[in-house]
């Protein structure tokens, strides 16, 4: 049997779980929101001390424990996938550097360029100079790998243009 269909009928079987999963889940929160006299389903998880927030968290905990396998499945097959294709063809691992030592770079500069102070948040907590250092960080780096991205389309599309 190939390696393809194995997926498939894997992923089949995460699908089938998954929608049952779904349906108890939905099902359970419609008895549950009429066991407490509320309307939506928001309201459950107001009061984090009641016991509709506790018995709501137990409604969840199967969708959230699935998606943390699924979570957990793609990442080693995504690992296993890039090292084996590195492993087959060598050469690859230079521009793989390559591309790493890239992603460094743009993440050092959006690094040095983003602003740190602290921020009040909605919750009335506050964020910290270093946590407002990566946020900004991480935004910086989006923009750069933006421009990128969009500069190497028009570029694409400019050398199509000029090939014809």
């Amino acid at each position: 049997m190939k390696i393809s269909k194995i997926l498939s009928y894997v992923v089949l079987a995460i699908g089938a779980i998954g929608a049952i999963l779904l349906f108890l889940m939905s099902g359970n929160f419609t008895t549950l929101m009429d066991n407490y006299g509320i309307t939506e389903a928001k309201d459950l998880v107001k009061d984090t001390s009641s016991s509709a927030f506790a018995e709501a968290t137990s409604l969840v905990s199967p969708m959230y424990n699935l998606t943390l396998v699924i979570f957990v499945v793609i990442i080693i097959a995504t690992l296993v996938a890039v090292f084996s294709a590195l492993a087959k063809n060598p050469s690859g691992l230079k521009n793989a550097g390559i591309g790493i030592v890239a992603f460094l770079v743009i993440i050092c500069i959006a690094y040095v360029m983003a602003n740190g102070e602290e921020t009040p948040m909605k919750d009335g907590e506050i964020l910290s100079v270093s946590g407002s250092k990566w946020v900004g960080t991480g935004i910086w780096s989006f923009y750069f790998l933006g421009a990128v991205a969009v500069g190497l389309m028009v570029l694409s599309g400019v050398k199509k243009l000029i090939g014809k």
